[in-house]
């Protein structure tokens, strides 16, 4: 891929001009984009517990929200009308859950993998690197640290308490998937 200079648009190996804005391009005009934002994020200070809960809590209302909109649909809503006679969709339970799991995976895979923060991570200014110093991580680095955040709630949560006591203020899914959380 090929980038336009003008307007940054990636365009086809090989294209003489700018799919997006027409720039002619040539030596000049085109540059290779580096996948990872330029900066030391290793040299930023490690964020500790307190703030990435908050960042926590506001991206599980965000996933709450979108989860019970998608599961609705599939007679999943435990909220409303649980319990009361409101039936809601076709009754395909696992269906709704397995579909509100893959938005979980989505978000957390386009936000941290693609732009090095959730919205909870962003309103906190915080962002996850690799412990190799690149953001974003990459969305295969998102997955493998998604696995790790189901271990970690498993075990009773112990892999978040963890980074009250890891020198690096890192969880079990920041180990797994050797990233760390840093404040801007």
């Amino acid at each position: 891929m090929v980038f336009c200079g003008k307007c940054g648009k990636d365009n086809p190996v090989g294209a003489k001009f700018c799919e997006n804005c027409g720039a002619t391009l040539d030596a000049t005009s085109v540059k290779q984009q580096t996948p990872y934002a330029t900066g030391d994020w290793l040299s930023h200070e490690h964020a500790g517990f307190l703030p990435r809960l908050v960042a926590w809590i506001i991206d599980t209302i965000i996933l709450g929200i979108v989860g019970r909109i998608v599961a609705i649909p599939f007679g999943t809503s435990y909220s409303y009308g649980y319990d009361m006679g409101y039936n809601t969709g076709f009754n395909l339970g696992s269906i709704g859950t397995i579909l509100t799991a893959i938005v979980g995976l989505a978000y957390i895979m386009y936000f941290e993998g693609g732009k090095g923060a959730t919205p909870g991570k962003m309103v906190m200014k915080l962002k996850v690197i690799g412990t190799d110093g690149r953001m974003p991580i990459g969305y295969g680095t998102a997955f493998i640290r998604w696995i790790g955040k189901i271990i970690s709630t498993v075990v009773i949560l112990l892999g978040y308490i963890w980074i009250l006591f890891d020198k690096d203020k890192q969880g079990w899914h920041d180990k797994i998937a050797n990233t760390f959380v840093v404040k801007e």
